[in-house]
């Protein structure tokens, strides 16, 4: 199981650490504005997390993995494409919603995993993936599950504003 917990580390910047089962593998620090790279240690190894906006996720070095927004279905119905080679997973869920189903199929029933979040002020994200997943790959669905909910946050705030 990953967590990656979150602490203040100046006014406009939040420090996130990632452990699995309690071991540390990764952080890295947030701002309040959008970043679409960064360049990590995962487990002592570089990889890059590369964002366009919500739509697309991408993790680069040794090995690499996508994560694509799908346009078919409602948009209420939000999902991802995860894949990594030949494996292939569906990530569904509310960005303004707490929790992401990391699916086999289209079908909700074939539940493979799932990333969570609890807190307000300031927020833990859990994700319990399948192993057939490498922890880089963990790291970026939970990533791409983090980014999403803060842009729908963001997003919600600033509808509130303009009406």
């Amino acid at each position: 199981m990953l967590r990656a917990t979150s602490s203040r580390v100046g006014l406009f910047a939040v420090r996130y650490e990632v452990s699995r089962d309690g071991r540390p593998v990764t952080g890295w620090t947030a701002r309040n504005r959008y970043q679409p790279h960064r360049d990590l240690m995962i487990d002592g190894h570089p990889y890059a997390l590369r964002s366009e906006g919500i739509a697309r996720f991408a993790l680069e070095g040794d090995l690499r993995a996508t994560i694509l927004r799908t346009a078919d279905g409602p948009v209420t119905k939000r999902h991802w494409n995860v894949e990594l080679g030949d494996l292939k997973y569906r990530l569904a869920g509310s960005g303004v919603g707490k929790r992401f189903s990391l699916l086999t199929t289209a079908d909700a029933v074939n539940e493979a995993g799932r990333v969570w979040r609890s807190g307000a002020v300031r927020p833990t994200y859990v994700a319990e993936l399948p192993d057939a997943l490498p922890l880089p790959v963990q790291v970026l669905v939970l990533w791409a599950s983090m980014t999403i909910w803060r842009a729908s946050v963001a997003a919600a705030g600033t509808a509130a504003l303009t009406r």
